[in-house]
């Protein structure tokens, strides 16, 4: 039923999609809540789950624009999943939102499988990649994924390699100027520090551990099936395949990095997996088969909070 469901892109879809999300915002709230409850933080957390929505109709734009699946909604629902796996995701906010800006470069990163504005394309993804680095810094490397995909779909004109950089220094000087002529330089040099701990100890914890093994077994099974299809595939569906795994794997050297292990680092790892595990689910010929892995999903999620 759930993978019936979710095989269409009608409206309705959108509607239970965003009712979805808004409950699994709600849910991270409930369980990591540390704030006093005032005007303010109801007021801040409201313009996140707005945001949050949003990040709905975001993902939908990108994934049917650039055919990154089928005609169909199970990348949003694993989407919307992952948030529930990782509750930590809407509380710190410097990741949501680098993440949230990450979306704009994603949309003109894989879009540069299109030949159209490749040079507009390739200097606002670094601009969208700049924006976000001043929320989290670690989120620059994402110019590597820009630089792997103008390798792989435009690497016929060497002239394009340059223009990252262009887009790039372009939003970080003008914030450095602003903070020069506010007297507050050195908010600029603290956004930019490069704080990392490579310890994982917490990640041993029972509500990482379940969702992180679970991920890691569904992703290898995902992996080796779609990718053996993909090379048989088109050569942009190829192209954008790899681009895709090489996307994931930098989220996840992201995610090492991270300073702070609470989950929230995980965000960056949402968009690639959900793709890839839809792209998966896409290759299964027996609805039943879907259904019962999104069952599987969803009962990960349930014995997270109430095992």
């Amino acid at each position: 039923m759930i993978a019936n469901f979710f095989n269409k892109t009608k409206s309705i879809n959108f509607l239970v999609l965003s009712v979805l999300m808004a409950i699994a915002f709600t849910n991270g709230m409930m369980h990591v809540l540390s704030e006093n409850i005032s005007f303010n933080f109801v007021i801040k957390k409201t313009v996140f789950l707005l945001i949050t929505l949003l990040t709905i109709y975001i993902l939908n734009f990108i994934i049917n624009k650039n055919q990154l699946t089928d005609n169909n909604t199970y990348a949003i629902f694993i989407y919307i999943l992952l948030t529930g796996f990782f509750a930590n995701v809407f509380v710190n906010e410097n990741i949501f939102t680098s993440n949230f800006i990450l979306l704009f470069a994603f949309r003109r990163i894989y879009s540069l499988r299109s030949p159209h504005s490749t040079k507009e394309k390739i200097f606002d993804s670094a601009f969208w990649i700049a924006i976000a680095s001043l929320f989290y810094a670690w989120s620059f490397l994402y110019v590597t994924l820009l630089y792997i995909a103008i390798y792989v779909f435009r690497k016929d004109n060497w002239r394009y390699f340059f223009i990252p950089i262009i887009g790039f220094v372009t939003p970080l000087f003008l914030f450095f100027v602003y903070q020069l002529f506010n007297n507050n330089s050195i908010a600029f040099f603290e956004r930019a520090l490069l704080l990392y701990d490579l310890e994982i100890q917490e990640y041993g914890l029972y509500k990482y551990l379940i969702p992180i093994l679970f991920l890691i077994g569904f992703l290898l099974i995902s992996i080796y099936t779609t990718t053996k299809k993909s090379f048989i595939a088109k050569i942009d569906f190829k192209n954008t395949w790899i681009v895709l795994i090489l996307h994931l794997v930098i989220s996840v050297f992201i995610l090492l990095l991270s300073p702070n292990k609470n989950g929230s680092e995980f965000l960056f790892t949402f968009f690639p997996l959900s793709i890839i595990f839809a792209n998966y689910l896409q290759t299964l010929s027996r609805f039943w088969t879907r259904e019962l892995i999104l069952y599987l999903f969803l009962g990960v999620l349930v014995s997270i909070y109430w095992v």
